[in-house]
């Protein structure tokens, strides 16, 4: 492990867990990641931002030196259902698109609680379908997200296959959050270990974004799908994080189903640590599975 590790998580736990034992609710999301933005939506030279309409939906176009343009990585960021934005997720969407060697379409979905259930998922639905709308293969799509934005990956894809649409070329999921009855263990065995989150602010979210919802309806909680049919799927999840079980679970769960799955577990690390690629090595490694990944489903 590197020597930036250990200090980075102190610096986490200081800034965001603190926070959250002093107020456990998830709505501290957004002015945490706001305050992220200047620090971390910095481009390299070589990398263009472009806004654009996916579908109906805001978003951002990524791209490096010669992309192939008949390709697609539709990106769906996280925080919580309730922040977060393609800025907050640029120092893995450039990387993205620079590595893999194609656009990242990062989405700026509604979020709660001014848009509940099911506005955000509606907002994956409509941007993947405007990718089609251009022109571009399912079997050229990839789709990924982080935290929400991998259950909005998992259920984006359940949604595809209810509506009769193709599936992707292949799913990335970064410590998605699968299922709203928080049946894994890891949601108190890691409460301590867990660098951001506390237990408390798990138990605030399903009354910002789904209030009243079925917490085994499996548009919100993906574990609980008929998940027969979904693309290929590539998941990791730090070994130390609360939604660790979320991912293993997952995992299995496709698995049994009969998708091509597969699971990274990473030691010492936290909830999506690719979005520290720029100061932590292990970050940049992970991306690399991740775009090892991508090339394969591209062929």
């Amino acid at each position: 492990m590197s020597i930036q590790r250990p200090l980075i998580e102190l610096l986490l736990r200081w800034q965001v867990k603190g926070k959250f034992r002093k107020n456990p609710d998830v709505q501290l999301l957004r002015p945490i990641m706001k305050q992220m933005e200047p620090r971390v939506s910095k481009l390299p030279k070589d990398i263009t931002a472009e806004p654009l309409s996916l579908g109906g939906v805001p978003a951002e176009k990524l791209t490096a030196s010669e992309p192939r343009q008949e390709a697609a990585f539709l990106y769906i960021h996280g925080g919580g259902f309730v922040g977060g934005s393609p800025l907050t997720h640029r120092p893995l969407t450039w990387r993205l698109a620079r590595d893999i060697g194609i656009p990242v379409y990062a989405i700026d979905y509604r979020l709660a609680p001014e848009h509940k259930y099911p506005a955000g998922l509606d907002d994956c639905v409509a941007a993947y379908k405007g990718l089609l709308d251009m022109g571009i293969a399912p079997s050229a799509i990839l789709v990924g997200g982080d935290s929400a934005g991998g259950n909005l990956t998992l259920t984006l894809a359940l949604r595809l296959k209810a509506e009769g649409l193709p599936q992707p070329a292949g799913l990335v999921c970064l410590s998605p959050a699968t299922d709203m009855t928080g049946s894994g263990a890891s949601r108190h065995e890691n409460a301590d270990s867990d660098a951001l989150f506390v237990a408390e602010m798990m138990d605030s979210l399903e009354a910002v974004y789904c209030p009243g919802g079925d917490e085994k309806d499996p548009f919100l909680s993906p574990l609980f799908g008929d998940l027969a049919g979904l693309a290929p799927t590539f998941i990791q999840v730090g070994e130390k994080e609360m939604l660790r079980d979320d991912s293993t679970l997952m995992a299995d769960a496709l698995q049994k189903a009969g998708v091509e799955t597969t699971i990274e577990v990473w030691p010492k690390v936290w909830h999506v640590w690719q979005l520290n690629a720029d100061m932590l090595p292990e970050a940049r490694e992970a991306i690399a599975h991740i775009v090892a990944f991508a090339r394969r489903r591209l062929g």
